[in-house]
């Protein structure tokens, strides 16, 4: 069976930065983004897949980039872990529109 990590996080980090802190810290630790589902600019999900012996390194380097997590155990004998980061951005105004294009 494999292990499933849950992360959360509340933020007032500006929301690309924030993502793009996420993508940077999976990249450092060897991981990968899955998915994600973009909730406007209040939530972020973001699903990824790491291996099992570098969770510690990703925590690291989100705490490094501003972001706090709880930190996950019993993950260290597993040879990969899937999980997800819920990041809540506490700025956020609810409403990002989009431009779209007139069609006819």
């Amino acid at each position: 069976m494999r292990n499933f990590l849950k992360y959360e996080a509340v933020t007032t980090m500006e929301r690309n930065a924030a993502l793009t802190a996420v993508a940077d810290a999976l990249g450092a630790a060897g991981g990968w983004i899955v998915d994600h589902t973009l909730f406007s600019d209040i939530m972020a999900t973001i699903r990824f897949a790491l291996p099992g012996d570098r969770t510690g390194i990703f925590e690291a380097a989100l705490a490094d980039a501003g972001l706090t997590v709880e930190p996950a155990a019993g993950t260290a004998g597993a040879e990969e872990v899937n999980g997800a980061i819920s990041l809540t951005f506490a700025r956020g105004s609810g409403d990002l529109r989009r431009d779209v294009p007139a069609f006819s």
